[in-house]
């Protein structure tokens, strides 16, 4: 792996921890390594020697207001007096899932500016006919397996969202109140466009995961009212059928993405040695 695609694939990596984040909205046990490994990784990134620290800060004017994000998130989520993310004594890790919406906007926030730099150096390498197939093929297959993952989480949460406000609508008799229009407004209309700004960030072509994205999109702006149901179905069927086709892309996708980021580890972690035991000898 050339010198451009090492430096590339090191971004590439702080992305993967990046949306690794996100398994933390998962109802499971979540281990206190692996938690600071995520941490080490991304914080790490942020530094003016790694390559990804580097070129935001050679770019500080326009990636200022990135910068000072990525700040926060580290502080508010990996951080030690963190209210989102919390280790416990016996190696696990306690989450406030309260708090789900924060991480996805942290992470949709982050994402989409760490991904515009990973294209700009894909980019660059093409022009420089240094472009390999191992990184070309990890982020197709990157791009769509980040964004059906990340689909999935908010889905969910937004079907949960979207019962209580029906729930408290109904309990109304239909008549607007505080807590109705605190869900619309401080949930259900940031995860909605949190999806919206996924989708329309895509660099994948393929059909199969855009049908996916939409099909999803459908059933959100069915809940808003800017689209009648598909056969009057109603909304848990609706909500339910988009969530399988999701969780099934997303399962085909895995195992592809995982081999092709590991070839690509094992590949740059070769030619470093390689590197390293040359210059031992010169």
């Amino acid at each position: 792996m050339n010198n451009i695609n090492q430096y590339n694939f090191d971004i590439i990596h702080v992305a993967t921890h990046l949306r690794d984040t996100l398994e933390y909205v998962l109802p499971r046990d979540h281990d206190a390594k692996v938690f600071e490994q995520r941490k080490a990784v991304l914080t790490k990134g942020l530094e003016k020697e790694t390559p990804l620290g580097k070129f935001l800060e050679a770019n500080k004017d326009k990636f200022e207001k990135v910068i000072t994000e990525y700040k926060e998130f580290l502080d508010e989520v990996y951080g030690d007096n963190s209210t989102i993310l919390a280790k416990t004594s016996d190696g696990k890790i306690r989450v406030d899932h309260s708090q789900h919406i924060k991480i996805y906007k942290y992470v949709n926030d982050l994402m989409e500016p760490i991904r515009d730099v990973i294209y700009f150096h894909l980019n660059l390498a093409r022009k420089q006919n240094q472009a390999e197939p191992i990184i070309e093929d990890l982020m197709k297959i990157d791009d769509s397996h980040y964004r059906t993952f990340a689909y999935m989480l908010v889905m969910q949460d937004f079907q949960k969202s979207f019962f209580e406000f029906q729930k408290v609508m109904g309990e109304a008799k239909g008549q607007p109140t505080p807590q109705s229009n605190y869900i619309v407004q401080n949930e259900l209309a940031v995860m909605a466009g949190i999806l919206r700004n996924m989708r329309s960030k895509t660099h994948c072509t393929d059909n199969k995961t855009l049908d996916t994205l939409d099909d999803c999109l459908k059933v959100i702006e069915m809940s808003e009212g800017r689209r009648d149901r598909i056969d009057d179905k109603p909304f848990p069927e609706l909500f339910k059928n988009a969530l399988e086709n999701t969780n099934k892309l997303l399962t085909e996708q895995g195992p592809k993405w995982q081999e092709l980021f590991n070839k690509a580890l094992q590949e740059m972690l070769a030619d470093i040695r390689k590197n390293t035991e040359n210059k031992a000898q010169a």
